[in-house]
Parts: structure tokens; sequence; C-alpha cells
């Protein structure tokens, strides 16, 4: 049964398991169409109080920022956890699915409306396709991954019409929540290897020393013994390495260990 109909998202209703599937027409375009979906999708949510969700993302496309992503959190999410209606299982999911899209980008920032800025009041899972997705929620999940057999299958398929490179990556399907991961952690460190290169490449051969020692849990006593250098000196340089980098918490400066590896 159809419970919502909009410029871009779709909720059907299915009584038997009392689930929500939700698929996406077409992807939104901006930050604003995205919440008014969302706002929309909460409405029928708090008129029908469905047990369980999939999201069918073939057609997403949109990238979520992060203050979208607090968004959702704060006014989609945390109402719905609180009126209590989605139950965590025994391995600490909730019903609520994921089927990867076409676009794996748009899918990334998916995962990481529960994942980034900081975690979600929800776990759901993800799912290379729509089948999985409801054997996991009917308990008919009839797969096993074991994590020391690995057919992972990385291939060169030459260059597309406008000269990018295309990599084909093959993983087991019931792996691909942390295949997922695993490459949005690759690519988010790569990206912020290049947006902060020059500010690295700034720092002299000793401050460079004394932040790997810093990311490494040093204090500033044993950056001294280390180094063979005064106290004086160790403030000195982190000093420069924080103006360098343009960081003001220690946390900012645990990023630079992508430089290091």
């Amino acid at each position: 049964m159809e419970i919502y109909s909009g410029p871009y998202l779709k909720v059907n209703y299915e009584s038997d398991n009392n689930r929500f599937i939700n698929s996406w027409k077409s992807s939104p375009n901006t930050t604003n169409e995205f919440k008014q979906e969302l706002l929309h999708y909460l409405s029928a949510l708090e008129k029908v109080n469905p047990t369980q969700i999939i999201w069918l993302q073939q057609n997403f496309t949109f990238h979520i920022d992060d203050p979208t992503k607090l968004w959702v959190e704060e006014n989609i999410l945390k109402p719905r956890f609180k009126a209590g209606f989605i139950k965590q299982d025994k391995d600490g999911y909730h019903p609520i699915a994921f089927v990867v899209g076409k676009d794996v980008l748009s899918h990334m920032e998916v995962m990481g409306v529960f994942d980034e800025p900081s975690p979600s009041v929800f776990n759901p899972k993800h799912f290379a396709t729509e089948q999985e997705a409801n054997d996991w929620l009917n308990k008919e999940f009839p797969y096993e991954s074991d994590s020391n057999i690995r057919n992972t299958e990385i291939t060169f398929k030459g260059l597309d019409d406008d000269g990018n490179a295309i990599i084909e990556f093959k993983e087991s399907p019931y792996e691909i929540s942390n295949t997922l991961k695993v490459i949005k952690s690759i690519i988010d460190e790569n990206n912020f290897i290049k947006e902060n290169i020059e500010n690295f490449s700034s720092l002299t051969k000793r401050e460079k020393e004394t932040l790997q020692f810093i990311i490494k849990g040093k204090n500033n006593e044993q950056i001294a013994k280390e180094m063979h250098i005064s106290l004086h000196t160790v403030r000195t340089h982190r000093n420069k390495v924080w103006k360098k980098l343009q960081i003001t918490h220690l946390l900012d400066c645990l990023k630079y260990k992508s430089f290091f590896s």
C-alpha cells in the first residue's frame, strides 16, 4: 500500500511485516529538497509507526554534507528512536536495511549519517540486493561471512571517454557494509592528504619529527628526550606546527597520521 509519493521519495507499506519500503523515484538536487522529503517521510512514520524499514537507494545520488547529517539525526532519527517502535536485535542492529545504489559515494555519505560526525541512535545494516535485505528482516538470512576467506578482486578496466581510470572492485555481497567503510576511509584519507599537503610541506624536518612524536602520544618531556633537545625547543616546534597546520586541537593534529603511513 502506498503511504506517500512526493517529488522524489515513494513510501510503500507492507502490513504483514509492519514494514516501510522507501524508494527514491529520483534523487533530490538540493539540501532543502532532501530535507522536505524526509519531513514528509517523518509524518508518514508517525501515522503508521512501522517496526521495520527498507531503503532502496538505486536512484539516490545526493551527497549529504555533515550539517545535513546532524539535521537528519536531530530531526528525523532521534524522534523516531524516542517513539520506541524500532527495537534493537541481539546483535545490536535495528531493523533498518539499506540497499546500495549505483552511486557508491552517495551511499557512503548515507552510511555517514549513522557514523559521522558522531554515532547515531540507530544502527542499520547495508545490503547489495533487496532480497538480502528482506531475508535479514525476515530472519531468513542464510549467509555467514567467513572473515578468513577473502575473494576480493580488483581489476583495472582501462580509461573512460574522459580519460578517467576505471577500477572494478569485486567482493562478497555479504561484506558490502565493511567493504564500503574501508573504501570510504581510504578516500577520506586521500582527500585529507590532497587538501593539506601544502601545509604539511611547509613544516621543517624537525617540526615533522615533532609532529610524528605528538601523533604517537608522546608528551613534551618524552619528545625532548627522543629528539635530544630542550623542553623550550619542543614547545617552539609544537607551536610552529600548530600555526602552520592551522589547528587548535590535538584531534586535528592526529589526522596527519596519514602523512607518515
